[in-house]
């Protein structure tokens, strides 16, 4: 055993900057894992959250969403999930069930440029593709195969975002939609 005449000073001054920064260390590794576990455990990316409004998620994003002002009677409002991502670019995605309550409608879009996040949407191959008016802008009106069943999808640019309606309804009532989008008031 060590005498504490003999004992080194620098020996003990290492120790007493390594012991606390060990432990901070290991505290800020622990926090960052139980940062992560919510994610896992809903099986979703880390990062997206879920709003439970719009202006919720308005207020996250801090931007106002484009929305259509067309929506046919055959959707259900307000929309049933509310997913986003906070980053570069800053998206929203929106879920709206049909009114028998099977899924019908997604809307995503970025608060400003760049694609959307693939994170917001499901997987769907793409079946075919083809350029389509917007109004004043060129999009991409695509068929889709989303969990199975044949979906139209309508992507465009709209004042810097990027804009993406998936919809099992018709191609008008697709279109109409698209066309119809601007900022909430």
């Amino acid at each position: 055993m060590t005498s504490p005449a003999t004992r080194d000073p620098r020996a003990e001054g290492l120790r007493s900057v390594l012991a606390p920064l060990a432990v901070t260390l290991l505290g800020a590794a622990l926090l960052a894992a139980l940062d992560g576990l919510p994610a896992l455990v809903a099986g979703e990316p880390r990062g997206l959250r879920r709003a439970a409004n719009l202006e919720e998620a308005e207020r996250a994003l801090h931007a106002r969403l484009v929305l259509p002002a067309y929506f046919p009677a055959s959707l259900r409002w307000p929309p049933h999930r509310i997913r986003y991502l906070v980053g570069q670019p800053s998206a929203v995605a929106l879920a709206v069930d049909a009114q028998d309550g099977s899924p019908h409608l997604l809307l995503a879009e970025t608060t400003g440029p760049g694609a959307v996040p693939t994170e917001l949407l499901p997987d769907a191959p793409v079946l075919s593709r083809s350029p389509v008016a917007v109004g004043p802008a060129q999009g991409m009106l695509s068929r889709v195969v989303d969990d199975g069943v044949v979906t139209l999808e309508v992507e465009w640019q709209l004042g810097g975002r990027s804009l993406l309606l998936r919809s099992r309804g018709s191609l008008d009532e697709l279109l109409r939609m698209a066309r119809s989008a601007r900022e909430a008031p």
